[in-house]
């Protein structure tokens, strides 16, 4: 039997928990009561992302640096996928090179658009949590 899983973008920061073991079953089980979501220290509302006007293509954009290794570029203009509808675009990179970073991008893709204020917040929460670093402004 397969079975699908879905991993969510949070932190544990408090469990507390009840061991029960049931006779009649003979296993032992945990309830979780608590799991608090956490995330950024930093940036933790889409008005804490600052964002600089660009002139070509006309726009705004916001760069993330997550730790020494990602960046995270955050755009919205008449060019970028949903601009045109005040959504905004997101890419990944690491150095110069704009890479594909699963649970942020799709498979085989570097760019996401029509992203709402909402999903890009969430966006950052997730960069925060795999690369173990708070967002910084470049």
């Amino acid at each position: 039997m397969s079975r699908t899983y879905l991993i969510l973008a949070i932190e544990v920061v408090d469990v507390r928990c009840i061991i029960s073991k049931p006779i009649d079953i003979g296993y032992t089980y945990w309830t979780f009561n608590y799991v608090e979501q956490r995330g950024t220290k930093k940036m933790k509302t889409f008005a804490d992302i600052p964002f600089k006007e660009t002139e070509m293509p006309k726009g705004i954009q916001s760069i993330l640096k997550f730790g020494p290794d990602y960046q995270l570029s955050i755009v919205k203009s008449d060019f970028s996928y949903g601009g045109d509808k005040g959504l905004y675009e997101i890419a990944v990179f690491t150095g110069d090179s704009q890479i594909n970073m699963p649970g942020i991008t799709e498979d085989h893709d570097t760019v996401k658009g029509f992203l709402s204020e909402d999903d890009v917040v969430g966006i950052v929460k997730k960069m925060h949590l795999v690369t173990g670093a708070d967002p910084e402004a470049i």
